[in-house]
């Protein structure tokens, strides 16, 4: 275990189980709530959602109000739109706390609306922050306002696997980004009862990001608490992703099945419903680790990626997090350990010591096999799959350093180290660790 220095900090209550939502009221009144207002994006909405959540608050002796579904929409005019329309109920009606009902772009929303309450509109502008990078000296400006106080009350209610975004204490908005410990949400409320679930692919660029971010943190972050966490989110992404992912694909391939999953429905079986209850717990943890841990270089590498190939960013992540491990590891032990959380406690005992560092990439890669053979080979297992253009990687190494965030020194990679990264993960065989070494 590390003795190094760390810090670790979870601001966000988790509450899981069937009738979760029944505690919600009290948790908001313990904290000078009366009158909550709802946010939901349109999943929510057609999966009614809304129902149990209004049921819980039935005798509670509180007020409700919730706003009409937010539309998924790229258009930043649109999301400057919703939030003037959701301001304008909260302080008119005189709410008090917001809950945030779903996954993705409403939780973003929800946290701007928070800022614009709390801290009155002119929060919502961005501050320019001069930083010096650390590879040339040079300044890089970047827009990042931050929230240096408390906000408003907020909960955080969803209705499927998330990415993590939304436990984390950051908040996209209007091209700009919000960071601050207060934007994480104050409760998190997993009910199976209020779940449903999108597509195949949503359910997979979901776990593969949470399990990339999981592992990355757990073997090169150095922070015992969140070692902690790490392992009961691979825990859980690795006992209940490929069972639920298989399942709904099938049932996409065979839509007359009056059992299968549809996108916006409740889900059909007591078995799919635990298992997706699972996996969002997964996403809810990751969450946090991402605020603890930041600079993960899978996420951001993979992030970059999606928008040059067609891939999405979880499925990004997972193919290059087996090289990054592989290649920055200093401590092999520590990567010998991941293979625990990956492989369980009962094979883990049969693997000899110096063995388990193979052993925990190679689950990884096994995972993301078996993906691209139970999505009929349209999750890519390796950056081959993606068709990517081996003359790119150098650039692509260089985009790297253009998009970190500021004051953020991702594991001290170089453009050198991310190009022997991207290299190796062509064909996800990473096999001299000597290319990291300066020539």
């Amino acid at each position: 275990m590390s003795t190094g220095n760390f810090t670790f900090l979870c601001r966000t209550k988790i509450g899981f189980g069937m009738n979760g939502l029944e505690h919600l009221p009290f948790d908001l009144f313990s904290m000078g709530s009366q009158k909550p207002l709802v946010l939901l994006d349109k999943d929510a909405h057609l999966g009614g959602c809304t129902k149990p959540l209004t049921q819980a608050f039935k005798e509670s002796g509180m007020t409700l109000g919730i706003c009409p579904p937010l539309h998924e929409d790229k258009d930043a005019d649109k999301e400057i739109e919703f939030l003037k329309k959701f301001y304008k109920i909260y302080i008119d009606k005189g709410f008090d706390a917001i809950i945030a009902l779903g996954t993705g772009k409403v939780i973003d929303l929800a946290k701007a609306l928070n800022i614009a309450v709390t801290l009155g509109p002119d929060a919502l502008k961005p501050v320019a922050l001069k930083t010096v990078t650390l590879e040339t000296g040079a300044l890089k400006t970047t827009d990042m306002t931050r929230v240096t106080r408390p906000l408003a009350p907020f909960a955080y209610i969803p209705t499927g696997m998330g990415t993590g975004m939304e436990t984390d204490t950051i908040a996209q908005f209007n091209g700009n980004t919000f960071s601050s410990p207060f934007l994480a949400p104050d409760l998190a409320i997993i009910d199976p009862q209020i779940l449903t679930q999108d597509t195949s692919d949503t359910l997979i660029n979901a776990s593969l990001t949470c399990l990339s971010a999981c592992c990355e943190a757990h073997v090169l972050s150095g922070n015992p608490p969140a070692r902690a966490y790490c392992t009961a989110g691979i825990e859980l992404i690795m006992e209940n992703f490929l069972p639920l992912a298989t399942h709904m694909i099938a049932c996409q391939e065979a839509p007359n099945i009056k059992s299968g999953i549809k996108p916006g429905n409740k889900l059909s079986k007591k078995t799919d419903g635990r298992h997706l209850a699972r996996l969002t717990h997964a996403s809810v943890i990751t969450g946090i680790i991402m605020a603890n841990c930041k600079g993960l270089l899978s996420v951001q590498l993979g992030k970059i990626l999606a928008s040059h190939c067609n891939v999405s960013p979880g499925q990004a992540m997972a193919i290059l997090v087996p090289t990054i491990l592989d290649l920055l590891a200093k401590d092999r032990a520590a990567l010998g350990n991941l293979a625990l959380a990956l492989a369980g406690p009962d094979e883990f005992c049969t693997i000899p010591g110096p063995q388990r560092p193979g052993v925990a990439i190679q689950k990884i890669q096994s995972l993301l096999n078996e993906v691209y053979r139970i999505s009929l080979g349209t999750t890519p297992r390796t950056l081959a799959d993606t068709h990517l253009d081996k003359q790119a990687i150098s650039d692509l190494a260089q985009t790297l350093f253009s998009h970190e965030p500021p004051g953020t020194d991702i594991q001290g990679i170089d453009p050198q180290k991310a190009q022997a990264i991207l290299t190796h993960a062509l064909d996800s065989l990473p096999h001299n660790r000597d290319c990291l070494k300066p020539a």
